[in-house]
């Protein structure tokens, strides 16, 4: 019986101190709905296990992939290089075209009109000269919150850059996988913004969003989307016409995790999904002391990825789902894009797999 006093004790002891132990994160409650069933255009039929799959030993991640006139695919990776992959008669041949910063994740890709790679990295905007590998700094965000986050981008017809700040609070630099505190927390740290690249100035267009991710021109260049990841939402900021300003949303309690998001020019939007949404994420969302308490804990304890259930989820710009293409074997792990081509195949970029998809849908 002392034995167990001593170790009733020494357990309470512990419990005493984990309650009164500073956290990190206040979380906010939500009543997170359930989602939708993945029933008809949703119903996974695991089309993507035919999607091939590139590797090279350059490639870390693809969390953004850009194809190029000549056909080289690009992408960034998490020390802040930009590899070029192409495909040869020995299969692909990579080589890294610039060090666009140092150690900070590359997180998004867009051409501009004048053949430059515009990349959103963690500290800043760029642009790369992809044929001399000059890089030039555009932004870093003299703003309220200077860039911790930058994530993904798209380019509007007069050359402004529309592009997201994932969590000015959590911003994802080195070490600890922040964006995992956001996500618990569950509180509005998004950014939406415009940049010029000729002057550097940059207008919030939206902000008070839940980690504000993927970006896309709508086909007649009169709106650009975004994403919400950690609200499963799709909204459109309206940046010509009568309604120039407005900020509607389109698309709520979607069937994932959305993150990359890009649109085919001909009214089609293709939605990177992680995974499907994880009934875990909704129960820390509905009980924020609990949440408060478990992310006290070591990362090593609660910040493990569980299966991916990833999948590509085809819309239109009136927010109608229309196809998805599902991923049945964690391939892919967390899909982080979808790039359609002019040649109607989809480029796929993973978060966590050093590996680049090139998918043909089925007609």
């Amino acid at each position: 019986m002392r034995v167990l006093f001593w170790i009733g004790g020494f357990i309470a002891a512990l419990f005493v101190i984990w309650w009164a132990w500073p956290a990190q994160i206040n979380p906010a409650y939500w009543d997170e709905p359930e989602p939708p069933a993945m029933t008809g255009v949703l119903e996974p039929r695991g089309r993507l296990a035919e999607a091939e799959l590139i590797r090279h030993p350059l490639l870390e991640t693809s969390e953004d992939v850009a194809i190029g006139p000549d056909g080289a695919v690009y992408s960034g990776q998490h020390d802040g290089s930009l590899v070029r992959l192409r495909r040869t008669q020995n299969g692909w041949e990579g080589e890294t075209v610039a060090q666009i910063t140092d150690n900070r994740s590359v997180l998004g890709l867009q051409w501009d009109a004048q053949g430059r790679l515009i990349a959103a990295a963690i500290d800043g905007v760029y642009a790369v000269d992809v044929a001399t590998g000059e890089v030039t700094l555009l932004s870093t965000g003299e703003t309220p919150y200077r860039l911790a986050f930058a994530d993904d981008l798209d380019i509007g017809p007069d050359g402004t850059i529309y592009f997201t700040e994932a969590s000015w609070k959590w911003g994802a630099g080195e070490g600890a996988p922040s964006y995992l505190y956001d996500l618990a927390e569950n509180r509005p740290y998004g950014i939406f913004y415009a940049l010029d690249p000729d002057t550097g100035e940059m207008e919030v267009l939206a902000d008070e969003l839940y980690f504000a991710n993927g970006v896309a021109m709508a086909a007649d260049g009169q709106s650009v989307f975004v994403l919400e990841t950690f609200r499963y939402r799709l909204s459109r900021y309206w940046i010509e016409g009568p309604r120039a300003g407005e900020f509607e949303t389109v698309a709520e309690n979607l069937p994932g995790s959305p993150d990359g998001l890009l649109g085919d020019g001909q009214g089609q939007l293709y939605i990177a999904m992680n995974t499907q949404r994880v009934p875990l994420v909704r129960f820390l969302h509905r009980n924020p002391f609990i949440t408060q308490m478990i992310t006290k804990l070591p990362q090593s304890i609660w910040a493990r990825p569980g299966p991916t259930t990833a999948f590509v989820l085809v819309m239109d710009e009136e927010g109608n789902f229309l196809d998805s293409y599902h991923d049945p074997d964690e391939r892919f792990g967390f899909l982080a894009n979808a790039v359609p081509d002019e040649n109607g195949d989809i480029w796929l970029g993973s978060l966590t797999e050093g590996v680049i998809g090139r998918f043909t849908p089925p007609d």
